[in-house]
């Protein structure tokens, strides 16, 4: 995709599917701040129990995204399906059957309507390789499909 938003195939303008970092970052820092406080304030087990939850929240939290990404992946059979949509909307439009009244005008239809398909599945993998970035970046591994 284009910076400009554009469909890679179609050059039909899409919203970008831009993702915010996630708030883990920041909130994990203030969490770790608090837990620095805690232990020079005399309280070393306290301070411990906090990082080891905040860890087990952060690796829950991953596995979640990674689990959302994988499933972000049908971006790929949707833009199998629209292939045949497309292919045979343009055979008919070819055709005879294209000369009934007004089957071009809803065949045209159908093909409008499948580009904006179209630009949804490239929104979809846009979030799916945004949040497959933060998952690699926490060093985490994303869920095979067989999960």
């Amino acid at each position: 995709m284009s910076s400009e938003g554009e469909s890679p195939r179609a050059g039909h303008p899409v919203p970008a599917a831009e993702v915010p970092p996630p708030p883990g970052t920041a909130l994990r820092d203030r969490v770790l701040a608090v837990a620095r406080r805690i232990e020079e304030a005399g309280c070393p087990g306290e301070a411990r129990e906090l990082r080891e939850a905040l860890e087990a929240w952060g690796h829950e939290q991953f596995g979640w995204t990674g689990e959302v990404a994988r499933q972000l992946g049908v971006h790929h059979e949707i833009n199998n399906a629209l292939v045949g949509v497309r292919g045979n909307v343009q055979l008919l439009l070819m055709g005879p059957a294209a000369d009934a009244p007004g089957a071009r005008d809803r065949l045209q239809v159908v093909l409008r309507e499948s580009d904006r398909i179209r630009d949804a599945a490239v929104r979809l993998h846009a979030l799916k390789a945004a949040l497959t970035t933060i998952v690699h970046e926490s060093g985490h591994a994303l869920p095979s499909r067989a999960a």
